[in-house]
């Protein structure tokens, strides 16, 4: 009785693995079988984008499990892909029938942590040979010189994250979000973000707790180049401004071509959150979880281009489509005591008079 009692039991285990393992086999990611167009439409990357970000990260999300239905890494990768994409957890379930909420969510966030930790490789801050090419595709772009980069703030929608402090992460539009700094080249690269601030925050005292700003401070990076930004900073050697009233036909032109400049970052921000849609949408995560994506799409965002992989509204660059968002001005004379102005007034009148 007891030797039957054990064939039923082998039985039933052998049926189960049989089962387990043509599940695990029936199941194959998009990379597998989606055409190049098809894999991009869906995927906002192209598929030898993927592929290329597969080899980088396979050894990281292999499994450690020996459950055989576990997720393989090409199908985290198009699980944490989609829910970049489309910001939308439901979609990825909807995708994956068998597949449940938490597992497609320990799958986003493996794959966003090991993205992030590529941070160092793919977002970085130009060298000397770099910086002098920047400049030159600025002047060339724009007429503005000595240009290091574009910066700017965008708002990333989050939940509430609770908890006595909450209410700094709301912004004055009203809703809860995280304040990211980036500096875009132009190319629209991003070449160094800050991810941690909350929503309430002014754009220029995210700027003035930068490493990037200490660096300029320090001449570290040489006086000769200059970042491009809103009214929403305060005019200093190192980041020009508009005039905020123009009143010469040399202030105009200057602004016109500060504007020029500082349009890579409007449309920087714009490529990178059509291209992925959970930074347009309410992330429904932890704090340090959106943040961890935040940072995994900037460095997904300079891995594509890096491969040539642009999308359609790259080359939009007509200036009346452009939408920026209404700085909080804090452009003051007073405040003056580096000899922004002094260096913005020379800049007007060597190249815009």
């Amino acid at each position: 009785m007891a030797d039957m009692h054990r064939l039923e039991m082998l039985h039933y285990l052998e049926s189960s693995e049989r089962r387990s393992r043509i599940i695990n086999e029936d199941r194959v990611s998009d990379l597998d079988f989606l055409d190049s167009e098809d894999f991009k439409s869906r995927y906002r990357i192209s598929r030898s984008s993927a592929e290329d970000l597969l080899l980088l990260l396979r050894d990281n999300l292999s499994s450690t499990t020996l459950r055989n239905n576990a997720l393989s890494p090409e199908e985290k990768l198009c699980i944490a892909l989609r829910f970049f994409s489309s910001g939308a957890q439901q979609q990825i379930l909807g995708d994956l029938s068998e597949l449940s909420q938490s597992s497609s969510c320990r799958a986003v966030n493996q794959v966003a942590l090991h993205l992030a930790k590529l941070r160092p490789r793919y977002v970085y801050l130009p060298n000397e040979v770099e910086r002098r090419e920047i400049s030159r595709k600025f002047l060339n772009s724009s007429g503005f010189p000595g240009v290091y980069g574009a910066i700017d703030c965008t708002h990333i929608p989050i939940i509430s994250p609770g908890g006595d402090y909450a209410e700094i992460f709301r912004n004055r539009n009203g809703y809860f979000s995280l304040n990211v700094q980036t500096i875009s080249d132009a190319d629209l690269y991003i070449r160094n973000i800050v991810d941690r601030w909350p929503g309430s925050t002014h754009d220029s005292t995210i700027f003035d707790h930068s490493h990037v700003r200490a660096l300029f401070e320090a001449e570290i990076i040489p006086p000769s180049y200059h970042l491009i930004g809103d009214n929403g900073y305060s005019c200093r050697t190192y980041l020009m401004t508009p005039f905020l009233n123009p009143t010469t036909q040399m202030q105009k032109r200057y602004n016109t071509s500060h504007v020029r400049a500082r349009n890579v970052v409007e449309r920087q921000y714009g490529v990178l959150k059509r291209r992925f849609a959970c930074l347009a949408t309410e992330m429904r995560c932890s704090l340090e979880n959106a943040m961890t994506i935040i940072v995994a799409t900037a460095v997904l965002h300079n891995i594509a281009r890096s491969h040539g992989d642009f999308q359609d509204e790259d080359e939009d660059e007509d200036d009346e489509d452009i939408r920026y968002e209404d700085p909080q001005i804090t452009s003051n004379p007073t405040l003056d005591q580096n000899g922004g102005l002094a260096k913005r007034n020379t800049l007007a009148r060597q190249y815009f008079l």
